[in-house]
């Protein structure tokens, strides 16, 4: 990557940072609302939370399922590509690794597979199918414990694959790429959230999020500020004797 290359991503990677804090902020006060709101104790909380508990035990207790995860996030992969009206000339999955050779390649299509839970959207895509032909109110307490399982398989997959060093990572910038992944994530949850929390509407959430970014930048910006006075003091003062101690 050249080097004006990597100092923008790190530049953006930079900016990036409070709105990430900000979106972390947002997820603690949607929990917060769940829990004062009393929904925590509706059929689908306990489902995903279920389904959740139930992927981390076989995560933790099982071998894992690698090749599984290979075929998703190649798949995801893929399936950028084709949404960047490219072409994909490869495609090669194993339970040791996996590998798209295509006609296009940007940081969206490396860090797909580590913000898109693919399974998650896969389950959801044909459920709704099947609720279109025969109605499936019925399951539904199942089918939200497969939420809960499939976006633990991605996140815990996910968290594993950055600690094994992809070249994902290393191609777009590991720390532009951990700053979007975590970004993207928190996103994807918190809208997940809203499309079945009652008591938080969509402006609602957006405002404070806006809010906490906001006190986020300002916060940031003020730092900034208060470090390049003192840096400039310290300097000044060597400069003037080299014996004097900064201004406090």
């Amino acid at each position: 990557m050249p080097l004006s290359l990597r100092l923008l991503r790190w530049g953006i990677a930079l900016l990036l940072l409070p709105l990430t804090a900000a979106a972390g902020w947002s997820l603690v006060e949607l929990f917060q609302a769940l829990w004062n709101s009393g929904e925590w104790k509706l059929a689908w909380c306990w489902s995903v939370g279920g389904g959740l508990a139930a992927w981390l035990l076989l995560y933790a207790a099982l071998p894992r399922p690698l090749w599984i995860y290979v075929f998703g996030h190649e798949l995801t992969h893929a399936l950028a590509v084709y949404l960047h009206a490219g072409r994909v000339h490869r495609f090669q999955v194993s339970s040791r690794g996996g590998m798209v050779v295509s006609d296009r390649s940007n940081w969206i299509i490396a860090l797909a597979p580590y913000f898109i839970p693919v399974y998650t959207l896969l389950l959801i895509g044909l459920w709704w199918t099947a609720d279109f032909y025969h109605p499936l109110a019925a399951y539904t307490p199942w089918f939200y414990a497969g939420i809960g399982l499939t976006w633990g398989f991605h996140l815990t997959f996910t968290v594993s694959m950055i600690g094994a060093g992809q070249s994902d990572l290393t191609g777009q910038g590991v720390f532009f790429s951990l700053v979007v992944i975590v970004l993207l994530n928190l996103l994807a949850v918190e809208i997940s959230l809203l499309s079945v929390l009652h008591g938080v509407s969509w402006g609602h959430f957006f405002r404070q999020l806006g809010g906490h970014a906001w006190d986020a930048y300002a916060a940031t910006g003020r730092t900034l500020w208060h470090g390049a006075r003192w840096t400039a003091s310290f300097l000044s003062g060597l400069l003037a004797d080299p014996h004097a101690k900064p201004a406090r």
